[in-house]
Parts: C-alpha cells; structure tokens; sequence
C-alpha cells in the first residue's frame, strides 16, 4: 500500500472548507445551516480544540461573541434546527453538543441506541431507575422544558440537580432522549422528547447492518477531519483501539481508506482513498 504524505498547509486549507458549504460559502440561514448538517453528517456547536471536527459556529458567517466560541446563529440553530426537525441536536461527542443529520442517523441509532423498549431496557438492568423515571416522565407529559422536567422529577433525585443533567447526558448518548427545540430567551432552555417521536417517519424502520452502520460512521469522521489518527476516532465514536483498527484495516484493503503522514508529524493518519491530493502527496515505500 502506498502512504502519502500531506503538509501542513495542505491540511489546513482542507480543513477550513471543511468550515463551508461545500459551494464554499458560510451559513447565514437556516436552511443553510441545515443543509451544512447534512452534508458534514455531524457537526459540533463549538470548537474543540484538539479535535478539528467541523462546527456550526466556525460555519457561520458571524464572528463568535466577544470572548466566547459560539456565533449568534449557532446559539440559534442549537434550537432551531431541531424544533424544525432539519436535524438532530444533543450531547454526544465528548458530551458537548452535536448536530447529526438524518441520513446519518440510523447508523448512529443502531449502534448506540436502545436494543428494545425503554421499558424492556429497564426491566433487563440495561437503563437505571432514574433514567427509567425520566423517560417514563417525558411519555406521559409530552414534550417538556429542561425546568418543567426538573420540578416534575427532582424528587426522585434527592434535589440533586447535577444528578439529574447526568442522566440527561447519558440518555442523548444512548439515543433515548433527544433535544425538540427550546426558548432563545436568557441562556436558553432545552425542549425534551422521546427520540421516536423526534425523528422523520420511518427513519428508524430499516436500520442499517450493525457493520455498514461502523463503516459509515468511521468514513464520515475520517472527511470531516481529512486525516484522522485512531485517538481522533476513539473520541469521536467511543470504540475500543483494536476495534478501531481492524475496521480501518478492513477500509484500507478494500481501497476505501488510505494510510498518511502529515509534514512534521510522527504520527500515521488514515484518509479516504483519492482524498490526498497529488499535489501535497508523494509515494512511500510499499508496506
């Protein structure tokens, strides 16, 4: 197999159109803020710094607020978007907020979602008493407020508010429990709701192979952030290393990925195959 190298530079600019549309335009809509989801699959609300994935905010065509990583429209779409059910919004990547489009979804769902019912998750010790109390809360009342949610549950958790947003995170990590949209006002305020009542009709009636759902996932991260190192994926998709790389192995074989050095690295980062230009790629030695 042949490795290309990439410079700095190279990976940079790359990374930046990451950024835009791929029309190469910034968001200044809604739609255009939907349509960035879409095409990325998954986008963070904010930077992370030692994880380029692209954001919303390093979308947006507005600068971020004074000494803050989030834009106005970003602040918007993180509730926007979701009420509209142009995407899907919640906690996942590293427990901070992230966009996920429709089409990527199910592979998201089929590998992290519930295997059965919440009620049959309860009842076979695969979800807690709290989460079950939560869950069974959001049926019965519909769609609530993070503070309408918190006064209706907060006795079963003992007051302890930061009990209850754990619980609240770790649902919208095993895609029970999803973000519906929410109030701009003040600091803003989430909307919650069962994720079946959230998603388009019929989205999750034929999910995806528990294996092209892997494949899916890993090629999208690996776009999104050009080159990709196993702790860039592990971050991203919560798998064990060795897993991580039997599947890259499997892509690499099968002339969907290649392997990369990036200029003054010591690293080795996979790509999409055809993803190295010839312009900022050399041959390696055969491996």
């Amino acid at each position: 197999m042949l490795t290309g190298m990439m410079t700095q530079a190279e990976l940079e600019r790359r990374r930046e159109a990451r950024r835009r549309l791929l029309s190469g335009r910034k968001l200044v809509t809604d739609a255009e803020a939907a349509q960035y989801v879409d095409e990325r699959g998954l986008a963070l609300l904010c930077p992370l710094p030692d994880l380029p994935l692209p954001s919303i905010t390093e979308a947006d065509s507005r600068q971020p607020w004074s000494g803050f990583d989030i834009t106005d429209g970003a602040w918007r779409w993180k509730e926007m978007l979701p009420a509209a059910k142009l995407c899907a919004y919640q906690k996942l990547i590293r427990n901070r907020g992230t966009f996920i489009s429709w089409r990527l979804y199910p592979s998201f769902y089929v590998l992290y979602g519930p295997e059965a019912s919440y009620e049959d998750e309860y009842h076979a010790g695969r979800l807690e008493r709290l989460a079950y109390i939560v869950l069974q809360t959001v049926e019965d009342e519909g769609m609530l407020s993070s503070r309408e949610l918190w006064q209706k549950v907060r006795f079963h958790f003992g007051g302890n508010r930061a009990r209850f947003e754990a619980v609240l995170a770790a649902l919208q990590r095993t895609f029970c429990l999803t973000v519906a949209g929410g109030s701009l006002e003040g600091w803003s305020l989430h909307y919650w709701d069962l994720t079946e009542r959230q998603v388009p009709h019929g989205l999750l009636d034929n999910l995806p192979s528990i294996g092209a759902a892997r494949e899916a996932l890993l090629l999208q991260a690996i776009d999104n952030l050009v080159v990709a190192s196993i702790s860039d994926l592990r971050a991203i998709l919560r798998w064990p290393a060795a897993e991580v790389q039997a599947y890259l192995q499997q892509l690499v074989e099968a002339g969907r990925l290649t392997r990369v050095r990036v200029e003054d690295e010591r690293a080795l980062y996979w790509a999409l195959a055809g993803g190295v230009p010839a312009d900022a790629a050399t041959p390696r030695a055969r491996e």
